[in-house]
């Protein structure tokens, strides 16, 4: 009589479908927010190729955000029960549905409730799972490696796919047609990634029951409620997530005030949004790493160069004589904004927040540092106005004034913050150790190595983008 005999172990993955499975994946990340995010490359015509107002448009954005928000605290639960994997396909084919379903330009409230799927789709289902598929793809010492060239196969997928959309919506006789088009062709290239990760992607089990869970629990929380470190680094990220959604509306500041030709606007448009993605990020780890040596001296840096160059905005004359001037300070600010959002996570492993409290700290922190998408895209619908309406829609309660002025405000905001970290993070050092190594200025220094910090995958589209 013979024993049943055990079921053999999966094999793990040979390096040439960790590749495949890596690559596809990343791939991914540069489609699925493509819509959710279309605004910051064409703001204007998405709205009238929506039949959307400028403010309705700007209503519906941020709803979006709100359910993002709302989304971000559930996806480590869906995360922790359900294959990466099946989530990520799932989510893909959602996000697909509802981009086509928006290509049929269904009014306001069909609009609305494609964004609402969107939200849920990516930040739900999506982001977390997809930080444990990768995650599994490599051992511990390889997670710094492995999302840093998440950031990079991403930046790349979105640069050319949205170039691709430029292009389509540039040679279009109407450009609102050629962003309706457009729409429909990133809702496609989701199902056909569904595809390849459904048949291509595989994972290792053994590997991703090390990971360990991604939900956040109520005591985790709690514990970083009480941790002073939880506001200061939301709050930094918040005051720089205001530059960063308010990109998009540098497109008819150019175009309407500074005389930039239409056709440009599209390209201007990727390059803000996608070429410094993968050029600004790294560029300020490496700066981080060998240069400033503190995640929150380099930030008040970044704060203060972007407080200069609101200034300017404010003072200098918006006339066609301006135009590449301007078009040269947006380029300097998207430098600052992305390097910034390369690193600002790191502050969690660098002001040495106990591994145990991390997951709350980060959660209630993103929570704190995403709030500008849930009302930033209405204030600012508003104070602009649509310029390319018919007739036009007027500037209300200072226009494109108000809104420098009010990054202004934010950056100083963000250099006082910054520069509390540092210090307290400086006489925290000091007493935890008596050898701590601390820059001119009474920040304690870093050391290297604090970008890689896994915090930093927890950005999604926000990170990523979206």
């Amino acid at each position: 009589m013979t024993t049943p005999s055990a079921a053999p172990a999966p094999a793990a993955l040979s390096r040439a479908q960790k590749w495949v499975s890596f690559l596809i994946l990343s791939m991914t990340c540069g489609v699925i927010f493509q819509v959710a995010y279309i605004r910051f490359v064409f703001l204007g015509p998405t709205a009238q190729a929506l039949d959307l107002s400028a403010q309705d448009y700007g209503n519906i954005v941020s709803v979006f955000g709100v359910t993002a928000m709302v989304m971000y605290f559930c996806g480590g639960w869906f995360a922790d029960r359900f294959p990466p994997k099946r989530l990520i396909v799932i989510a893909l084919v959602g996000t697909g549905a509802a981009d086509l379903f928006l290509g049929t330009v269904p009014g306001y409230w069909g609009a609305l409730a494609a964004h609402v799927v969107m939200a849920v789709m990516g930040t739900g289902l999506y982001w977390s799972a997809l930080v444990k598929a990768i995650g599994m793809l490599g051992s511990s010492s390889e997670q710094g490696r492995l999302f840093g060239f998440l950031e990079g196969v991403r930046g790349v997928t979105s640069t050319l796919v949205g170039l691709v959309g430029a292009g389509i919506v540039a040679v279009s006789v109407v450009e609102s047609a050629g962003v309706l088009w457009l729409i429909r062709i990133y809702g496609v290239l989701c199902f056909v990634f569904a595809c390849l990760v459904w048949f291509l992607v595989k994972g290792d089990e053994k590997r991703l029951a090390e990971l360990g869970r991604s939900a956040v629990s109520l005591r985790q929380l709690w514990l970083a409620a009480k941790n002073r470190y939880t506001w200061l680094i939301g709050l930094t990220v918040m005051l720089m997530y205001c530059f960063y959604t308010t990109l998009g509306y540098f497109s008819p500041l150019l175009e309407y005030h500074y005389g930039m030709a239409a056709g440009l606007i599209g390209v201007i448009g990727v390059v803000r949004t996608y070429v410094f993605q993968f050029v600004a990020g790294p560029a300020g780890g490496v700066v981080v790493d060998k240069v400033t040596r503190s995640t929150p001296r380099f930030l008040r840096w970044m704060f203060v160069g972007s407080a200069v160059i609101a200034a300017v905005f404010l003072v200098m004359p918006r006339s066609a004589t301006f135009m590449w001037v301007a078009l040269a300070l947006m380029f300097v600010l998207c430098l600052l904004v992305f390097a910034s959002r390369g690193v600002y996570w790191a502050q969690v492993g660098e002001v040495e927040v106990p591994e145990t409290e991390r997951g709350g700290v980060i959660g209630l922190a993103s929570g704190l540092a995403y709030l500008p998408d849930a009302f930033l895209p209405t204030l600012c619908a508003w104070w602009i106005g649509d310029p390319s309406a018919r007739p036009a829609v007027p500037e209300h309660g200072g226009g494109f004034t108000a809104m420098f002025l009010f990054l202004l405000v934010m950056a100083v905001l963000g250099t006082l913050l910054t520069t509390v970290t540092g210090r307290l993070r400086a006489r925290q050092g000091t007493r935890g150790t008596a050898h701590a190594d601390t820059g001119p200025d009474g920040e304690a220094d870093a050391g290297t190595g604090t970008t890689n910090d896994a915090a930093g995958a927890t950005d999604p589209a926000r990170s990523a983008t979206v």
